[in-house]
């Protein structure tokens, strides 16, 4: 099992902290955030969530991974559906958008092995 180095811990807690951060920042709705995002206490609420499991990452390789995962999930996923959905834009700019997608998702589905065994994802 992977050991975390303190360079590891420092940049986890202060990404932590910064997901937190935000996420106070939008479910609060500060600066008209609560007028141009009509979820945004869904979405800050998992941005806190995201912080609280980036922290325990810490404690944790299973918890890096699974971290690891969700964000590299959430890219793939959000650089699919623009590469799908958004028409203004060149072809060479959705196609390597899409691909850009592709491949966050095939090293998302490819880190679930290492979370189940205990090794870290991002090795």
């Amino acid at each position: 099992m992977a050991r975390l180095s303190i360079m590891d811990r420092i940049g986890i807690t202060l990404a932590g902290g910064a997901l937190i951060a935000v996420g106070v920042v939008i479910r609060a709705g500060l600066l008209d955030i609560a007028d141009r995002m009509p979820l945004h206490r869904e979405i800050g609420t998992a941005f806190l969530a995201l912080g609280v499991l980036t922290l325990l990452a810490n404690v944790s390789v299973r918890v890096k991974s699974l971290v690891i995962i969700l964000i590299t999930g959430g890219w793939a996923a959000a650089a699919i559906w623009a590469a799908v959905t958004m028409g203004e834009l060149f072809i060479l700019q959705r196609g390597l958008i899409g691909l850009t997608g592709v491949l966050a998702a095939i090293f998302a589905i490819s880190s679930i092995p290492k979370l189940v065994t205990g090794e870290d994802a991002a090795d």
